[in-house]
């Protein structure tokens, strides 16, 4: 709550809230470090609005009950990255393995993410994502 209200003094007009929750999120277990997303959620929200700011919910929804959590908890935007990465819409790169057609899903703490974004892991820095191989979703 602290960083939300400084974030938002600072001038932010959006705070993205969540530390680990997400499918290819491997904080939690490689730093021992993360928060309960619901729980998260409802105290930064209280803070941002307190001020005029908003929040995102990032990570933790993978049903839609989920999505209706985040909202209900006090969320204005919620992230969908894994309910929506295996279609081809979401622009990941996909792959062709005996015959079967998959797209490439990384969390962007992932050693692919910064790879693609950064030119690598710095020596000081552990990976904490992972990439996963989705079955590519088709409409219909």
């Amino acid at each position: 709550m602290k960083c939300v209200r400084k974030l938002i003094l600072s001038g932010a007009d959006i705070v993205k809230v969540g530390i680990g929750p997400g499918s290819v999120c491997t904080t939690r277990v490689k730093t021992g470090v993360g928060y309960p997303q619901l729980s998260a959620v409802i105290e930064c929200a209280d803070a941002a609005h307190g001020l005029g700011g908003m929040i995102v919910s990032d990570g933790g929804c993978t049903t839609p009950g989920d999505v209706a959590k985040a909202f209900g908890g006090g969320a204005d935007f919620v992230m969908l990255g894994g309910m929506l990465a295996g279609h081809e819409e979401s622009g990941g790169r996909i792959v062709e393995e005996n015959g079967e057609k998959f797209m490439l899903f990384y969390g962007m703490s992932s050693e692919s993410a910064m790879k693609r974004h950064v030119g690598g892991v710095a020596e000081y820095r552990a990976a904490e994502g992972k990439t996963v191989k989705l079955p590519l979703a088709r409409p219909g």
